[in-house]
């Protein structure tokens, strides 16, 4: 801990304001690093959330937090997080989780707070008047997944400098007016309070640059919305989410025109799309989410109108998603950025007899975790020449990730596949793959810079060509060198796989650049013994 950066410091201790052995969404604890300033600011929301699951990796292979299965979730050690609130005393209280039913003594309260964390806990009530009259340095209250019925019309004047607050979860009907003076927040949390079907105004929280009503009740646009001139992120879905009528996506309309220093972003959540409903979406879209939806088979089935401009797409928790997309998708020729997470019924990235032709030309990163269906990833015809990033992790059935067309294995020469800026390959837990390509064929990755390859047990050859990898007279690597690291999970498969290269002792070669994991701590470093 003590040899972490301040920034990750910070970063690591806001996850002891969860429950002790809560499991932390790795979404979501970004999300709030980011909204509490923690991530520096850089060129697109991506980029910040990119390093954001750098800093959590990073906290994995310090053993600091501990990864979840799925990999969508990490927790926190109980020790860590007891040393963390030990560091933060003065200045956090965390009574997560702990059953309570009222809020902490007042004298348990006290100025110099900045962080209050009360989620998960069964509060029905906050008394009308509180001894301290102002909390000054109050910046952040979770008060998420309790039973408050009633907020009194005074309490936010306690905390006239809050720049984040959660309510989410929560069964109250209506807010104080008071929550209109909140003059610093930046972000508004409402997620699942479905009886809330109105906000007060909001045109005084010119600060505001998020906010969700995902679940809510709200009923209409809230006043004063369309002049935050710095909302970033608006989620708005109300709790009868079924899109049949795109005339209920026309408000986001209003939001064209937002500046804003990252691209735009629409987030569906838990909601129902039907096969053939058209997702009207804001003409500029560069960011969309789908999570947690149900209904749809392709992307082609919901035609996304006007999403001419879209580069970042990403799917969770999706429901009878078969295939990305059925067929040849125009519209995403722009696609920069793929991410597939625990989507149980996803067989194929394109149906079956259809060509991918330019949909997958511009993409950049492809990421896949838990899709326990899929078997085969691209086809060898595929343009992905500008691909810089290959990540496949807990795919189950996955026996291939560049699978041959028809008529390529005809012929006796050998077959390259050029992927000139891939720089990052990722392999992790893929118990049933049995090559990266086919067996006549090698991948040509001029610009790799990190390879790694992590229980996959079925796998013998790696099939890459790097024609970075120089030598000097001595056999060892040359300086000019771009390769990175490679990482394994056992010596024992490291011994007994085959690499095809034109260095013929190429294994020795880089051996320098090896890093084994641990398989207790997930802690990569150099072999031991």
């Amino acid at each position: 801990y003590d040899r972490l950066k301040k920034g990750d410091q910070d970063c690591f201790s806001y996850c002891a304001l969860y429950p002790g052995d809560h499991q932390i969404e790795k979404e979501e604890i970004i999300q709030y690093w980011m909204e509490e300033g923690l991530i520096d600011e850089m060129g697109s929301r991506k980029a910040m959330e990119d390093n954001g699951h750098s800093i959590l990796e990073k906290f994995e292979q310090n053993c600091l937090l501990e990864r979840v299965e799925n990999c969508t979730y990490v927790k926190m050690h109980d020790v860590f997080r007891d040393m963390a609130l030990h560091i933060k005393r003065k200045r956090f209280m965390v009574k997560a989780g702990k059953q309570l039913k009222e809020l902490p003594n007042e004298e348990e309260w006290s100025e110099d707070l900045e962080k209050v964390s009360l989620m998960y806990n069964s509060i029905s009530a906050i008394p009308q008047h509180m001894k301290c009259p102002k909390f000054p340095k109050l910046a952040t209250l979770l008060l998420s997944r309790n039973s408050l019925r009633e907020i009194p019309e005074s309490f936010f004047e306690h905390f006239p400098n809050l720049k984040i607050l959660n309510l989410s979860h929560n069964p109250f009907e209506s807010l104080p007016s008071s929550i209109s003076a909140l003059e610093k927040l930046t972000a508004l949390l409402l997620i699942g309070c479905y009886n809330l079907e109105s906000l007060p105004s909001v045109l005084k929280l010119q600060a505001l640059k998020k906010l969700r009503l995902r679940g809510s009740g709200i009923k209409e646009i809230p006043q004063g919305l369309e002049m935050l001139v710095n909302l970033r992120y608006l989620d708005i879905l109300a709790k009868h989410p079924i899109l049949r009528n795109p005339e209920q996506m026309r408000e986001f309309n209003k939001f064209r025109d937002i500046p804003s220093a990252s691209s735009n972003l629409v987030v569906f959540e838990r909601i129902e799309i039907n096969s053939g409903d058209t997702v009207m979406l804001p003409h500029d879209i560069q960011q969309l989410h789908l999570k947690h939806c149900y209904g749809a088979r392709s992307l082609n089935d919901i035609r996304l109108r006007d999403a001419i401009d879209l580069k970042e797409c990403t799917m969770e928790d999706f429901f009878d998603l078969e295939s990305i997309f059925s067929s040849k998708y125009d519209q995403l020729k722009k696609l920069k950025s793929l991410t597939l997470r625990n989507l149980g019924d996803l067989k194929v990235l394109v149906g079956v007899g259809e060509s991918s032709l330019g949909t997958f030309s511009s993409l950049k990163e492809i990421v896949l975790c838990t899709c326990p269906k899929i078997k085969k990833l691209f086809a060898a015809d595929w343009a992905l020449h500008n691909l810089e990033k290959i990540e496949v992790n807990y795919c189950l059935q996955l026996e291939e990730i560049i699978t041959e067309t028809e008529g390529m294995g005809t012929s006796n020469d050998s077959i390259k596949f050029n992927f000139p800026k891939l720089k990052t390959l990722i392999l992790s837990n893929l118990r049933k793959l049995k090559g990266i390509c086919c067996e006549n064929a090698v991948m040509v990755c001029k610009s790799l810079q990190v390879i790694e390859i992590s229980n996959c047990p079925k796998v013998k050859r790696i099939p890459l060509y790097l024609p970075q990898l120089k030598v000097d007279d001595e056999g060892k690597l040359s300086p000019s060198n771009t390769l990175q690291e490679i990482r394994v999970r056992t010596t024992d498969w490291w011994e007994s796989v085959e690499w095809e290269h034109p260095i013929l002792n190429v294994k020795n070669v880089v051996q320098p650049l090896l890093k084994f994991c641990n398989r207790y701590n997930l802690k990569w470093g150099p072999a031991v013994g």
